[in-house]
């Protein structure tokens, strides 16, 4: 068993860097953070369902009540759960619980519970990081695994091409 283990990870290990040869961002791609996709990388729009809803801006004016140096108020304190997944109700939604949380649900049936609000999208950055991570899109190459040459102290975007490529 021992004598496979070289040939199997030189296997994988090309395969891989195979890969990181194709991991560019064309320029359609890059583009697309100025149109599509929000300036990190997510998409823009909401999903069908509405559950998750477009990206605006992000959350960019203080919450009612904020004095500056002092805590931050939670902006959605008045939320209410739409509904609560229990071990009773958990079959429901068993598609979107990841086994943990069943074990939890299981374990814990008469403590544990997930309360699911309304989603949010309230991710913000200052302007200049939005560019900064777009000169990233257009100009990081990647020398190895582990060293792009990037234009700031961040991850470089990413298309979804690339990221099924790299994992």
């Amino acid at each position: 068993m021992k004598f496979m283990i070289k040939p199997i990870s030189t296997i994988i290990a090309y395969a891989f860097l195979a890969g990181v040869a194709l991991a560019e961002v064309s320029a359609d791609e890059a583009a697309a953070l100025k149109s599509t996709l929000t300036p990190m990388g997510a998409e823009k729009a909401g999903n069908k369902d509405g559950s998750i809803p477009a990206w605006t801006g992000g959350y960019t004016t203080p919450t009612p009540g904020y004095k500056k140096g002092g805590r931050r108020p939670d902006p959605f304190a008045s939320d209410k759960p739409l509904y609560s997944i229990t071990v009773k109700n958990m079959a429901q939604y068993a598609d979107k619980l990841t086994d943990g949380t069943k074990a939890m649900l299981q374990k814990y049936p008469d403590t544990f519970r997930v309360d699911v609000y309304p989603s949010k999208r309230t991710y913000v950055a200052p302007q200049w990081f939005y560019d900064k991570t777009f000169e990233n899109a257009t100009k990081v190459k990647l020398s190895g695994l582990d060293n792009p040459y990037a234009v700031g102290p961040w991850v470089a975007f990413r298309s979804p091409f690339r990221r099924m490529v790299l994992r």
